[in-house]
C-alpha cells in the first residue's frame, strides 16, 4: 500500500479498532474480515515503527503511541471528510454521525430530532449511544456529545442548547397524606448527581432557599424517580419537559408553584481544532433548532 488513499484507509481501520476495542467488531463495521483488519493494523504499525495496540485473549488496549495516534488520525479523517464535502458535486449528505446523548433526552426529544434528520438525509446513518456519565471524548470516537449539566473537559467546544426548567412535583394523594408538613419534612425522591441531602430552590426573585432532607429514595435514573413520584411515594424535582403531560392531566401537580430548582444547561460538545464534516455541522444545527422549539431557554 503506497497511495495517500491507502494511508487514510489504514488510519480509518485503526480508529475503528480503537473505538470498538475489538478487531472482529472493527471488521464487521468495515465490511471486511478480521484477518484483513489484522493485516492493515500490522501494516500501519510497520509503517510507523511503533506498537499501537496490545492484544490479549479478552480485550484490546491502546499503547501510549496508539493513544497519541488516535487523536491525530481522527483529525486527519475529519479533514478528509470536510474536503470531500466541499468538492462533492451534489449537496446530499452521507456518512455516519456518532452521537452520545443523555439517557432521558436521548430516548425522547433528541431521538425525534435525530430521526427527522435521517428522514431528511437518507444517506446519513447515526450511531446513537445513551449515557449520563462523563466521557473521555477523544477515546469514545463520537462526533458530538449531548450533555445535561456542565461539560468537564475544557479542551472541547461547548454550545449551550437550552436551559431546562425544573420544578417540584408529586401526586395529590401524596400531598394529602402529608398535609401540614413543610417541604423539608416531606418524603423526597432525589436524582443524583443533581440532588442529595440538601435541596436548593429559588423563589420568584431568585433568592435561594435550602432544605435539609432525608431522601425516601435516591436513584441515578430519572425514570425510576419519575415512576416513584407517580406512585405517590414522595415528591421529586423533575424537568418540566419530562412531566408536561402529567401536569396537564393531573397525574402530577406542581408542589411549590413559587419555587423552582436551578435550570440545568443542555450542552453540545465538539472536538476543537478539527474540521467537521457537513453532516455533523448540519446535524448540530438541526438539534439546536429542535431545542429552540421544545426546550426554549425562556420557556
Amino acid at each position: 500500500m503506497s497511495t495517500r488513499f491507502d494511508r487514510l484507509a489504514l488510519l480509518e481501520t485503526f480508529v475503528r479498532i480503537a473505538e470498538r476495542q475489538s478487531l472482529s467488531g472493527a471488521a464487521r463495521d468495515l465490511g471486511t474480515s478480521q484477518p484483513s483488519v489484522s493485516r492493515q493494523l500490522a501494516a500501519l504499525e510497520n509503517r510507523l515503527g511503533v506498537v499501537l495496540i496490545r492484544r490479549t485473549t479478552h480485550d484490546v488496549t491502546l499503547t501510549p503511541d496508539g493513544l497519541e495516534l488516535l487523536a491525530d488520525a481522527r483529525r486527519m479523517l475529519g479533514e478528509w471528510e470536510a474536503i470531500k464535502d466541499r468538492h462533492r458535486k451534489d449537496d446530499a449528505l452521507m456518512g455516519t454521525i456518532r452521537v452520545i446523548a443523555p439517557v432521558a433526552l436521548g430516548q425522547s426529544l433528541f431521538i425525534k430530532s435525530a430521526t427527522h434528520f435521517m428522514k431528511d438525509h437518507p444517506d446519513v446513518t447515526i450511531d446513537w449511544w445513551l449515557r449520563d456519565d462523563a466521557i473521555r471524548f477523544a477515546e469514545e470516537g463520537c462526533d458530538c456529545w449531548l450533555k445535561i449539566g456542565s461539560v468537564p473537559d475544557d479542551t472541547l467546544i461547548v454550545r449551550e442548547l437550552a436551559r431546562v426548567e425544573r420544578l417540584v412535583v408529586g401526586t395529590t394523594e401524596c400531598l394529602a397524606q402529608h398535609a401540614g408538613i413543610d417541604l423539608e419534612a416531606m418524603p423526597w425522591l432525589t436524582l443524583g448527581p443533581f440532588e442529595g441531602n440538601r435541596i436548593e430552590l429559588f423563589d420568584e426573585s431568585g433568592t435561594p432557599k435550602t432544605f435539609a432532607v432525608t431522601p425516601k429514595m435516591a436513584s441515578d435514573n430519572i425514570f425510576a424517580v419519575y415512576e416513584a413520584a407517580k406512585q405517590g411515594v414522595g415528591i421529586a424535582i423533575m424537568p418540566r419537559w419530562f412531566v408536561a403531560s402529567d401536569l396537564e392531566d393531573g397525574t402530577l401537580i406542581d408542589v411549590a408553584p413559587n419555587l423552582r430548582a436551578a435550570r440545568l444547561p443542555v450542552n453540545l460538545a465538539l472536538a476543537s481544532g478539527t474540521r467537521r464534516p457537513a453532516r455533523v455541522e448540519q446535524f448540530c444545527e438541526a438539534v439546536q433548532d429542535y431545542c429552540d422549539v421544545h426546550l426554549r431557554v425562556d420557556a
